[in-house]
């Protein structure tokens, strides 16, 4: 593909001639051969944006001073990631003559370029051909970070609970997608990023929806939720998939029924155990949090969530849990709370709010920082994406998905976000995202 810069424009002499002026520029004679003429200050914005099927237009600006007052041309040079040259264009400043201090401005459209991170370079050049210090600023065409992904084969529902594993996706359970009140469904379904397609496993024992799912020293867990999509009957099951048999098996449960929980797995010096925070049970929120230790086949319990909530969400980065958003009802109360759990000491901490309160939001954890997706509140679906990250304690608002959804689930492939909630597949690439 070729790579097109060009400018719309450069400069405003009229404008310059203003901030000549002020600057306190003499008017020279416009034909000596003195000093070469100097630039600093370049700026480029926006520095970063999204491939586009049509123009992008960045806005630049420098200061310049010419002692000769005799400014000539302005050279534009357009470098791609390898440094190698995609266009060179050369901008009559003749009219400038007499103007020995101000700045330039100018629009240029990138048209038909490639993702890839530009150098954009700029030198003057006055009439007896001297020319001056050349300015270089970074410029990055990213591809959009979210795409939509297939959808055949794959069970439309909401309320459903993800894990990865051999670097597929493994969706579980939730509640079918349709008029009315529509069942729980028992169906597993692995979606394998590298070829976007999908393909059904085993059914777990148990149909249930609002549960969660973690996996833990190869083998992978369904924990909770509600037996139907209309009532309140928590369910405490515990099921566990050995994904080298194919094989189901019905584990000890839960000290306490719940769904809409929080389930993430904990790594430990002994292995991986699973903690689930928080969720619903009857008409109640809850704030209690149990970790269970696979290989004794035993929960114990651990210290509640400050914070009683149901539908939030739980991640590990550090070592560290993070409960993240929920509902704290019984009156609607969407909370954007963060927690951090500390196994070390068997605490929580209080952590900086999300900067929009929400439940059921998809969140996964990509390179130590979280990604918390969609979700509802007030507005019953959201297309928001917030990433936190732990070391800084701050929260970032990222571009938003190009869709809204909630209730739906989040699994991380290759340092990629996969998203799915009722009938929609999306890809969040991190690495993409210009925010």
């Amino acid at each position: 593909m070729k790579y097109i810069f060009s400018f719309l424009r450069f400069g405003s002499l009229l404008w310059l001639s203003a901030l000549v002026a002020s600057c306190g520029g003499g008017g020279g004679g416009g034909g000596g051969t003195g000093s070469a003429p100097a630039i600093s200050n370049l700026s480029v914005s926006p520095t970063a944006a999204y491939v586009s099927s049509g123009s992008i237009n960045f806005h630049s600006t420098l200061n310049f001073t010419d002692s000769d007052g005799n400014l000539a041309t302005l050279t534009l040079t357009i470098l791609n990631g390898v440094g190698a040259t995609t266009s060179v264009q050369n901008l009559s400043l003749a009219s400038a003559t007499g103007i020995t201090a101000g700045i330039l401005q100018g629009d240029v459209s990138a048209v038909g370029v490639a993702a890839d991170t530009y150098a954009v370079q700029i030198y003057v050049t006055d009439a007896a051909g001297q020319r001056s210090n050349t300015l270089s600023s970074p410029v990055r065409i990213a591809e959009f970070p979210w795409v939509s992904k297939s959808i055949v084969n794959y069970t439309p529902r909401e309320y459903a609970a993800s894990v990865t594993y051999g670097g597929k996706v493994y969706v579980m359970g939730g509640q079918l997608i349709g008029g009315g009140s529509q069942p729980a469904t028992a169906a597993m379904e692995i979606y394998d990023p590298a070829t976007d397609t999908w393909t059904s496993g085993p059914s777990m024992p148990t149909a249930r929806m609002g549960l969660v799912a973690a996996v833990a020293n190869g083998k992978i867990y369904a924990i909770g939720g509600r037996t139907d999509g209309f009532s309140t009957s928590a369910v405490a099951t515990v099921e566990e998939f050995n994904p080298a048999t194919n094989v189901w098996t019905t584990r000890f449960p839960m000290n306490v029924p719940r769904y809409f929980s929080g389930g993430a797995t904990l790594p430990t010096a002994l292995g991986d155990h699973i903690v689930v925070a928080g969720g619903e049970s009857l008409t109640n929120v809850l704030d209690t949090v149990e970790e269970y230790n696979p290989v004794a086949n035993a929960w114990v319990t651990r210290n509640p969530l400050p914070v009683p909530r149901g539908q939030l969400a739980l991640a590990e980065s550090g070592g560290h849990l993070f409960a993240v958003g929920g509902y704290a009802g019984p009156i609607p109360q969407w909370v954007a709370t963060v927690e951090e759990f500390d196994p070390g000491t068997g605490q929580w901490t209080t952590r900086p709010s999300m900067p929009t309160a929400r439940s059921h939001i998809a969140l996964a954890t990509v390179n130590g920082k979280l990604f918390a997706a969609g979700g509802g509140n007030v507005n019953p679906s959201l297309n928001v994406l917030e990433s936190y990250d732990p070391i800084t304690n701050t929260w970032t608002t990222k571009t938003p998905s190009t869709s809204a959804f909630t209730r739906a689930t989040a699994s991380v492939v290759n340092g990629k976000v996969y998203v799915f909630g009722n009938a929609s597949a999306l890809e969040y690439n991190p690495a993409n995202d210009i925010r």
